[in-house]
């Protein structure tokens, strides 16, 4: 039975949450785990969650003409790593006052996160916009958390969860708010933002920071499959080689690479759908938006430190780190072992907003 993920729980809870917080400004932690029992996880084989939330729910600001929200939740997970924080296991649970894991406070954390939040305060500002216009409008807000959909994207998509605003006159055609939805990359006490491996993560890095990397293919046999024990052995050394020359090369060119750093950085992060990134931890929400991004890439000249086995890029004034670069390589135990040998892009407190 695989481990539950609590990032991948937290993917379901956030839409559902952010479906409470649309339909009725607030999250209410019993309506919220209400809707998690009904949430069967062994659904997700096969297909998808589905519910409307509110249906031609009247919503006004002062005289303003009013409007009608409708609020759909769409919730489709990988089955093996929330199995037990959803359905009838949750119900048992919650009977003995109890929840799986850290998820109990991880939920007090988001709902505390709504009073203060970047992505409470964007949801706000949206729905005022419609209620605050001298228009009376039907709002529908699809909320669809799909983590199974973005892994066959390549990384190049990042949100977890998407909403879709749609809004029409009384009588008239439905079209689409905005022109696209708003993404959101949700993690949950996780500092990684990108994962490699290490020859074709370590290639594209020194691409994409121009550096002048000579004779790189001679560890093109990287890209290969180890098969024998000393083949595996010799891989695992070649990857410690490249990365010390690799260290080497950015600390050698670290007065050139400032703008090319953040490219790569805000690529990482934000994907091609500019997904801002919420982390629902114990305590607190931290989140990462492409505003506060923009304003570090403005402000912030970066440093290179070389600190034991991580490549750290750090804010030059104040020394927080903004970002690091690290391998993880753990050697086969046995003869027939795989081992397992990654190549870690991680995010910094210096990077958050």
């Amino acid at each position: 039975m695989a481990k539950l993920n609590e990032g991948d729980v937290m993917e379901g809870i956030f839409a559902i949450g952010l479906c409470l917080y649309i339909a009725y400004g607030k999250i209410d932690k019993r309506q919220l785990n209400k809707l998690r029992a009904k949430i069967e996880p062994a659904m997700f084989s096969t297909g998808k969650f589905s519910v409307k939330i509110v249906k031609n729910l009247q919503r006004q600001h002062g005289k303003k003409p009013p409007d009608v929200f409708n609020v759909n939740l769409s919730v489709r997970l990988k089955p093996a790593s929330v199995t037990g924080a959803f359905g009838k296991d949750l119900s048992m649970l919650l009977k003995t006052c109890s929840d799986i894991g850290n998820i109990d406070k991880k939920i007090d954390a988001l709902i505390k996160s709504t009073e203060t939040s970047s992505w409470a305060g964007n949801i706000k500002s949206t729905i005022d916009k419609f209620l605050n216009n001298n228009v009376g409008e039907i709002i529908t807000f699809e909320c669809i958390a799909d983590g199974i959909a973005g892994e066959t994207s390549g990384g190049k998509i990042k949100s977890d969860v998407d909403l879709n605003i749609y809004a029409s006159k009384a009588g008239g055609t439905r079209k689409p708010v905005l022109k696209h939805v708003i993404p959101f990359s949700l993690k949950s006490e996780s500092v990684t933002v990108a994962n490699m491996s290490p020859y074709n993560g370590m290639k594209d890095i020194a691409e994409a920071f121009d550096l002048k990397w000579k004779k790189v293919e001679k560890y093109k046999k990287l890209g290969e499959t180890a098969r024998t024990p000393a083949e595996k052995k010799y891989k695992f050394a070649l990857i410690e080689t490249m990365y010390a020359e690799l260290s080497k090369l950015i600390f050698a060119s670290k007065s050139t690479i400032n703008d090319k750093a953040y490219d790569f950085l805000f690529a990482a992060i934000f994907g091609s759908d500019l997904a801002n990134v919420v982390d629902i931890q114990r305590k607190k929400v931290k989140e990462i938006t492409v505003h506060h991004f923009n304003f570090l890439r403005k402000h912030v000249i970066l440093d290179v430190q070389l600190s034991g086995a991580y490549i750290k890029f750090l804010n030059k004034q104040d020394r927080s780190t903004i970002f690091l670069l690290r391998t993880k390589l753990r050697p086969p135990p046995a003869a027939n072992g795989s081992g397992e040998a990654k190549f870690y892009l991680e995010v910094g407190q210096g990077i958050y907003g």
